[in-house]
């Protein structure tokens, strides 16, 4: 599946999460967008430890929904900030410390 991005919903998902990306990477996605927004921070930082593990040695990049310090501690590829959430210089200095072009600003 060149070129598609997939983005999970615990909301909307039948079969968790896990199942959902573990599918997705069957399927050859590029990039997994974890967001959460109900979410602990424990619990979000759990299952981005965990998604992280399905995409190493892949070639799809996990990019952690507004939350930089998770994303950080994960060693994830990249973090989706958008309009409502910290500030572009902070995801600027995010990018400066992983040499990711996988950070994505919403206008």
């Amino acid at each position: 599946m060149r070129d598609y991005y997939f983005i999970t919903d615990s909301n909307c998902s039948r079969q968790g999460n896990e199942k959902d990306v573990s599918q997705a990477l069957m399927a050859g996605v590029e990039i997994i967008q974890l967001r959460d927004k109900s979410a602990t921070s424990g619990d979000l930082y759990r299952e981005a430890k965990t998604l992280m593990t399905f995409c190493t040695g892949t070639k799809t990049k996990l990019i952690i929904n507004d939350r930089i310090d998770i994303a950080l501690a994960v060693n994830a590829d990249g973090v989706h900030l958008g309009q409502d959430d910290l500030p572009c210089e902070v995801g600027e200095v995010y990018l400066a410390r992983k040499r990711s072009s996988a950070l994505q600003f919403t206008t």
